[in-house]
């Protein structure tokens, strides 16, 4: 085998590999999420924008909250019932069916303030990725 045919085998594997790597094969428009400390610590400035943020989902009783463990604030997930359907959401649903249960999450929607003093923000939920459950 001459050099020339070496180089292209190795160029035609390490770009299948690329094509295959899932951390490549994402949108790089696709936003990073931001951390729910960050969002808390500046919220003002995120009101009635679209955030995609990362952490703890729990469900408890007709309640589903995001948290951090880096930081002592929750935010309200609104998850509408006529999206439940769609598979980002359902994931997001299923992990979270039992009350006391919880899922790492990313989620991505409409950040807004509820008039709540205990639980001054939340999320209207437009969708959900990268979702596991916390045993």
């Amino acid at each position: 085998m001459n050099n020339r045919t070496f180089l292209q085998a190795a160029g035609a594997v390490l770009l299948m590999a690329a094509a295959c790597d899932p951390a490549l094969a994402r949108k790089s428009d696709e936003p990073a999420p931001d951390t729910l400390c960050t969002i808390l610590g500046t919220a003002d400035r995120y009101v009635d924008t679209t955030v995609t943020v990362r952490g703890i989902a729990s469900a408890s009783g007709k309640a589903t909250v995001l948290s951090d463990a880096d930081c002592q604030g929750r935010i309200v997930l609104s998850i509408d019932q006529s999206d439940s359907h769609r598979r980002e959401i359902s994931s997001l649903r299923r992990a979270l069916s039992t009350n006391g249960s919880q899922a790492n999450a990313t989620v991505f929607g409409r950040f807004h303030s509820t008039g709540d003093a205990q639980v001054p923000y939340a999320i209207d939920v437009y969708s959900a990725r990268d979702v596991a459950e916390v045993n």
